[in-house]
């Protein structure tokens, strides 16, 4: 159950992030949520621009577990494009992951005020309180209000592969693993696996990593259960092995992910500009062969 956990919660970043990238640029956020209208026509394109450029740096910074740093990336991103649509639900993904669970809650309830990202925000809602129960050490005592709320963001959005992940991580921390296994087939069934997804968050973080380029940095964390990593993580520790100027270090992650994408993903991503950039030109040893058998 904990590897098919894992790969759904890489397909569910996926999606959800390539969404959020594919709708015109990433979402923001700020410390303390405020009550404020947001007109989208006020804001210059040049500050559309730079919002979106901070929050590609923040998405690389999330991606390698880096959730502080991406939330400074995330509030410089709002000083930009306060306008950008889903602020609040990820300002609440973004404490929620650094465990500041009041400013998570407050998150989601102005987004759902806002009626923005409404599913999401229900769900992020219902992580809150899980994550509160599970504090306390009384996961039981949360049931009718976490299946409450995501019963409410499945309504808002039955194809929201969020509100049966969630429900899974319910059940897993409840100790029910079997009720947690059926969630996380659900949420699975509504996660798009479609190249397109693969390719748009992978650009949009290997953009973030150039940004965020920072001489004598820790190398990136690759995770892995079971032995095995996401794609999108593949090709992120490639390209941070790259700017660390470790390019054998790269190859090996390379050929990993040449083994686990299709050969159009993998071309279309090799000819992104920062494997232009950073791999050396004409070169054939950097270049991964097709995966044997």
């Amino acid at each position: 159950m904990e590897v098919l956990r894992t790969i759904l919660f890489s397909l569910l970043a996926l999606c959800l992030a390539a969404m959020a990238f594919l709708l015109g640029g990433f979402v923001a956020a700020k410390t303390k949520v405020e009550a404020v209208k947001r007109s989208v026509s006020s804001v210059p394109a040049a500050h559309r621009e730079a919002a979106a450029g901070f929050v590609e740096a923040a998405l690389a910074s999330r991606f390698s577990g880096r959730s502080s740093e991406a939330l400074g990336y995330l509030q410089e991103a709002l000083r930009q494009d306060p306008a950008a649509r889903g602020l609040d639900y990820q300002l609440g993904l973004t404490h929620l992951a650094l465990g500041e669970l009041d400013e998570a809650e407050a998150a989601a309830a102005a987004s759902f005020a806002r009626s923005d990202e409404v599913s999401n925000a229900q769900t992020l809602s219902a992580a809150v309180l899980l994550a509160r129960a599970v504090a306390a050490g009384n996961v039981e005592a949360s049931r009718e209000a976490v299946l409450g709320r995501l019963a409410e963001a499945r309504t808002a959005d039955p194809l929201n592969p969020a509100a049966p992940y969630l429900m899974g991580e319910f059940y897993r921390a409840l100790g029910e693993p079997e009720a947690a296994m059926e969630a996380y087939r659900k949420a699975l069934q509504r996660v798009s696996e479609s190249d397109g997804v693969i390719i748009s968050t992978v650009k949009a973080g290997l953009s973030g990593l150039r940004l965020n380029l920072k001489p004598g940095s820790a190398p990136m964390p690759v995770p892995r259960v079971a032995g095995v990593t996401s794609p999108e993580h593949l090709f992120f520790a490639a390209a941070d092995a790259l700017l660390r100027g470790e390019q054998q270090e790269a190859l090996g992650f390379l050929r990993e992910a040449r083994a686990r994408v299709s050969d159009p993903v993998y071309k279309a991503l090799l000819q992104d500009s920062f494997f232009q950039d950073y791999l050396p030109t004409g070169s054939t040893d950097l270049q991964p062969s097709a995966p044997q058998g």
